[in-house]
């Protein structure tokens, strides 16, 4: 036989049960209800596969997909620095089906030429995902081990450099290095950090200036030996490479950076919940082990220090250009 004290406990833990399960079926139902309800999610890539977006995509891609519980597919649409796939995003419905992930020529881009779309206006930013330094390595066969003999040596003859685009933080990098020493050496730009990479391995360019994510392990392969970087501190990929700072330019830093946007029609509740999605990722100690692997120093931002920080970029560059001279390549 039941208990008394069982047999009026009964009723009330029943109603407390029918209770909850009224006051949980909204978040159940917000919880279910898809991010992109028209097909998978597409992380759009300016930059062909192999480089710091490319890999950071599918990194963190993989993570959505799990949280979001639909598929999530990156697509490389590479070409123009990077111009041609942030265009087709921002003619993209605001509709959580497609977002950008862009580098550093997000905001180099517009100081150096006049795009079909206005880089501000046509995005809503979520999320600064990280920084990464940049840094000029030279193929083993050449005879510079630093950047005073490097320097030396194009003051004698003209010497080629690599990038991985006709315009970024790298050959701004390198561009402020010249103007500081008084030299000038030719740019020859590639279609992506991978491929110049690869090229600079193979000894094809003599020179590369591009991002540590790309730089250290063909340093630590040794096929390449890096004499500078741009970041304020040695990242710890190059702990034996000094900092332009080190070599006596107070305050030099070029970074590179990778930023998540969306669509400008975006509602504020896509970035809202995109931007917790990522954080959420962006806590997993794997997660950030492996960015850190790949030379990115995460940040995390709010989407408006992003805006920020993109705003503040462009103005830099802006002002590179002009006082150089540069034109569009």
């Amino acid at each position: 036989m039941t208990p008394p004290a069982e047999k009026s406990a009964a009723p009330f833990v029943a109603r407390l049960i029918a209770a909850l399960a009224i006051m949980l079926a909204p978040i159940r139902a917000e919880a279910a209800e898809p991010f992109c309800p028209e097909s998978a999610v597409k992380i759009v890539v300016p930059f062909p596969p192999g480089g710091p977006t490319d890999i950071s995509a599918r990194l963190l891609g993989e993570r959505l997909r799990e949280r979001l519980g639909q598929n999530v597919i990156v697509e490389a649409r590479a070409g123009a620095s990077g111009s041609l796939g942030t265009g087709y995003v921002a003619q993209q419905p605001g509709n959580g089906c497609t977002i950008l992930l862009a580098y550093d020529t997000h905001a180099v881009n517009p100081a150096l030429s006049q795009l079909p779309f206005d880089t501000v206006a046509a995005f809503k930013p979520v999320m600064l995902i990280g920084t990464i330094p940049n840094a000029l390595a030279v193929h083993a066969s050449q005879p510079w081990t630093t950047l005073e003999e490097l320097i030396a040596a194009a003051k004698r003859t003209e010497l080629v450099y690599a990038t991985g685009s006709s315009a970024g933080v790298a050959f701004f990098a390198m561009t402020l290095i010249e103007q500081l020493y008084g030299v000038h050496l030719r740019h020859v730009p590639y279609k992506g950090g991978a491929p110049a990479a690869q090229d600079l391995m193979a000894g094809h360019v003599p020179m590369m200036m591009g991002s540590v994510t790309v730089i250290a392990p063909a340093v630590q392969a040794g096929k390449t030996r890096a004499v500078v970087q741009t970041g304020a501190a040695r990242h710890p990929l190059l702990p034996d490479t000094p900092t332009m700072a080190e070599l006596g330019h107070a305050g030099f830093s070029a970074v590179s950076w990778l930023g998540i946007f969306v669509p400008a029609s975006s509602p504020d509740g896509i970035v809202t919940r995109l931007h917790a999605e990522l954080a959420n990722i962006l806590q997993d100690a794997l997660i950030r082990e492996r960015l850190a692997t790949m030379g990115v120093e995460v940040a995390a931002s709010s989407p408006q220090a992003l805006g920020a920080f993109v705003s503040a970029e462009i103005a830099r560059w802006t002002e590179v250009v002009k006082r150089n001279n540069i034109k569009p390549e």
